[in-house]
């Protein structure tokens, strides 16, 4: 049944939900209908039976009235009016009245000071009977006073017919206003799915327009859109990042091929093959951390992807980068100026955090100039701590500082660089940040280019 119904289009679904749900409302309407009407109807029937005999008890307080009534039993058949109509005037077992036309079944009555109800028999019962037992002149006398139960019946039974026909004429109706209300509501639905269909995966740059009749259509539009407005940018992305793979890895391999070819046109010395495998190793060396660097920023990506963090004095890793990276600095004549507040715990990777850092370092390093300072920085705000790696003179034109984080970009081309980070550098150190939930940025100050790392308070 379920299978069927996913076959089913949705405005199909609705139409026989709404019928559904239609059908059950009228059927609990008419049934609590159906129950009040046969509740009325007993009720009046009850109420005429308990007048019948009250208007019999009030001539028998009148002893001239009542002699009539016993000597002419016609006139009061006559005010009943109804031949299916009874009434009995019982003394002891004598019957002074008996106005029963259907001959119905009397059953036997206990005395009952008040009047009593009760069917003339248990099963298939013919006629409500009314009795109440009064003493007139010292005697008993029992009042019996009845009506047929077919009249009420007939009534509820026109009353069922004309409530069954109306019932299902609301339903058909209902039911085609209902066909109509989710033609109406899913015609921008469906405009949407027909325009999703036209969309192709090699055009995400198109958007979706739909003339929307409901705001939960138009959310869903807006959010595809915004789904589409990622995968372009995704998609732009992997296109770029296809071609920036390419010539990267151009660049060794005809570095390798065309030194092998030359190589291999004549004779040569040990030494110079000495020299040319030095070569290829270093090729090598640049596609194997190229490699490495792009493994790790797809891996990085993943949502799934957790890092183990741990507490870390901050200012113990900065000295220990520093004092690797000194020697490196020297060979330029750059120095390493540091502003560390002390005691400041973090909580982080700490050899993601040495990579990061190390990218930066390495950057300043080669990017800056001879005989300058490279200031390297710490400073707590409210919420997290603040690691700046200054270069000094050197800046950066506004148009790359947004640029900087993508994957090969380069403001100048730069082999030795290129060497040691395979021109991923920054894009690593985005991505480690992107691991803690933090972010990098980078801005010009008046002494140079900042690239400053948010890190998370020990907590």
């Amino acid at each position: 049944m379920k299978n069927q119904l996913r076959h089913l289009s949705l405005t199909t679904r609705l139409s026989i939900s709404f019928s559904i749900i239609c059908c059950t409302v009228f059927f609990a309407i008419g049934l609590l209908s159906y129950h009040n009407m046969q509740h009325l109807l007993a009720k009046q029937r009850d109420q005429n039976l308990t007048a019948r005999v009250e208007r019999i008890e009030i001539f028998l307080q009148d002893q001239e009235s009542f002699q009539i009534l016993v000597q002419h039993p016609r006139l009061y058949e006559n005010m009943l009016g109804k031949e299916d109509n009874l009434l009995i005037l019982k003394n002891q077992q004598l019957a002074l009245i008996e106005i029963n036309p259907l001959k119905v079944h009397i059953p036997d009555m206990a005395e009952s000071k008040t009047i009593t109800f009760l069917d003339n028999q248990s099963e298939f019962a013919t006629t409500r009977l009314a009795y109440k037992t009064v003493v007139f002149n010292h005697q008993h006398y029992q009042l019996i006073a009845g009506t047929q139960l077919d009249e009420a019946q007939s009534t509820l039974d026109q009353y069922l017919w004309k409530l069954i026909l109306y019932s299902l004429l609301g339903i058909v109706m209902a039911s085609l206003l209902g066909r109509w209300v989710g033609l109406y509501l899913l015609k921008s639905l469906n405009n949407l799915i027909e325009q999703t269909h036209k969309i192709q995966g090699t055009q995400p740059h198109q958007r979706i327009e739909v003339k929307s009749t409901t705001v939960e259509v138009d959310k869903l539009s807006s959010a595809m859109n915004a789904m589409l407005e990622k995968i372009q940018i995704n998609y732009d992305q992997l296109a770029r990042f296809s071609e920036d793979i390419a010539h990267e890895l151009r660049t060794p391999l005809n570095n390798l091929m065309g030194q092998t070819q030359i190589m291999l046109m004549q004779s040569r010395s040990q030494q110079e093959l000495e020299q040319l495998l030095y070569s290829h190793l270093e090729e090598y060396e640049r596609l194997s951390k190229m490699i490495d660097n792009m493994l790790f920023i797809a891996r990085s990506e993943h949502s799934d992807y957790i890092i183990e963090k741990e507490n870390i004095d901050l200012s113990n890793l900065i000295l220990e980068l520093v004092h690797y990276f000194e020697f490196l600095a020297e060979d330029r004549l750059m120095r390493f100026v540091l502003e560390l507040e002390k005691g400041i715990q973090i909580y982080a990777n700490a050899d993601l955090l040495k990579r990061a850092l190390s990218n930066l370092i390495i950057n300043a390093i080669d990017y800056g100039f001879e005989d300058q300072d490279i200031v390297i920085s710490t400073k707590s705000t409210e919420n997290h701590i603040d690691i700046e790696v200054l270069t000094k003179n050197v800046f950066i034109d506004k148009q790359h500082l947004k640029h900087l984080f993508e994957r090969f970009y380069q403001i100048e081309s730069s082999r030795h660089a290129k060497a040691k980070t395979g021109g991923l550098g920054l894009s690593i150190v985005k991505s480690i940040m992107m691991l803690h939930h933090r972010e990098v940025t980078a801005y010009n100050t008046k002494e140079g280019i900042i690239f400053s790392l948010k890190i998370q308070y020990l907590t």
